[in-house]
């Protein structure tokens, strides 16, 4: 992987571990900006066919990247909570109806289906002491109201990857929609959505993808985009999009249909960029780099005496681990931030996040924080 460690010039300058929170960009991503807005400003200010083309591009890769069953079921939104909403929101509801959410999930997945409890819907938070929803807790926690599940592939605290094939199968079997939020393991690890039982999936690009913010796709299974009543609607989501006129116009078979208008094309730009490298280097590849690299913090970590709250099985494992001492975590966090180490502090602990692009020395740089703080 080191080949690739130039293309990210901030190794020149900082211990980069924080790719939970927002991720840098690539020299790749900035050419392709580059060009774009060089095109923008002197030769074709529109610049329709092209951007077109590389939003067809881009789910493309996104599909392949998640193994949808095509690009169709692609759509492009804002971000993660934006995904979410178009599902969340655009559902029958009743009063009673319940929603399983595991607990200490990131807020993201969670308020767009706490804004139902205006409608009378019940959610129902599911424990997690291990990090992460075992497929017993929530068989256990199924009742006849039960509608939907949604949760993280991988919980952004603990760095609990879920046993997606298996409560993918339990949620096929008591017939609930099953909802997950990406984010913090598409770009990371593989993901099949079908062979998870997936019926709606969200996902932003700012982190573990590598883009800018506002570079999100939803994917939906055409039986749930069936179910979903749009509250919003706009132009290009429409068949025949530039007959502008004709007011009578039809709602897009694909998920296309849920973009509004205009397209972010400068992220669109960016993110077919980094998609392209991340396809490159290839997911299995960096899966597996990764877990050598937390491998090797979690060992580091346990040999100098820290208490971590990543779980240790390699079956729930990710490319997140959060640990801290017996005291003094605050103050840890600073002596990263003055080593140049830059990882994120949540829930009074700290969360380092590797990437393909990262190498052991700079799991040696945190693990020589750690020895010399204790």
């Amino acid at each position: 992987m080191d080949n690739y460690r130039k293309l990210f010039p901030i190794t020149q300058e900082k211990v980069y571990l924080n790719h939970a929170a927002t991720a840098p960009l690539s020299t790749r991503v900035k050419s392709a900006l580059d060009k774009y807005i060089e095109t923008r400003m002197k030769t074709q200010p529109g610049n329709w066919e092209e951007s077109a083309q590389k939003g067809a591009e881009l789910k493309q890769l996104f599909a392949g990247m998640i193994k949808a069953e095509s690009a169709d079921r692609i759509a492009f939104t804002q971000n993660t909570t934006h995904g979410l909403n178009i599902i969340a929101s655009g559902l029958n509801w009743q009063p009673g109806d319940e929603i399983l959410i595991p607990e200490k999930e990131f807020p993201a997945n969670v308020y767009p289906f706490k804004n139902l409890e205006k409608l009378g819907v019940k959610i129902k938070y599911l424990p997690t002491p291990q990090g992460g929803l075992q497929a017993s807790t929530l068989t256990d926690n199924i009742s006849p109201k039960t509608k939907l599940l949604t949760l993280s592939f991988v919980e952004y605290l603990s760095g609990f990857k879920h046993d997606m094939e298996a409560i993918g199968q339990i949620c096929q079997e008591y017939d609930i929609l099953f909802i997950v939020d990406s984010i913090q393991g598409a770009g990371a690890m593989p993901i099949d959505v079908q062979n998870f039982h997936i019926d709606g999936l969200a996902n932003g690009g700012q982190k573990w993808l590598m883009s800018p913010p506002g570079t999100g796709f939803l994917y939906v299974t055409k039986d749930l985009q069936g179910r979903i009543s749009q509250c919003h609607l706009g132009w290009t989501g429409l068949e025949d999009f530039d007959n502008f006129l004709d007011y009578d116009r039809k709602p897009l078979e694909t998920a296309a249909r849920y973009e509004l208008g205009s397209l972010n094309f400068a992220g669109i730009t960016a993110a077919h960029a980094a998609l392209s490298l991340l396809t490159e280097v290839g997911l299995d590849n960096i899966y597996q780099h990764i877990v050598k690299l937390t491998d090797h913090a979690i060992h580091g970590l346990k040999e100098a005496g820290y208490n971590l709250y990543t779980n240790q099985n390699r079956k729930h494992r990710s490319g997140i681990v959060t640990f801290y001492p017996d005291s003094g975590v605050e103050q840890l966090f600073e002596k990263m931030q003055e080593n140049d180490i830059v990882c994120s502090f949540r829930s009074n602990m700290i969360r380092i996040a590797p990437h393909f692009y990262n190498n052991f020395a700079d799991i040696e740089a945190v693990l020589d924080v750690c020895r010399k703080f204790r």
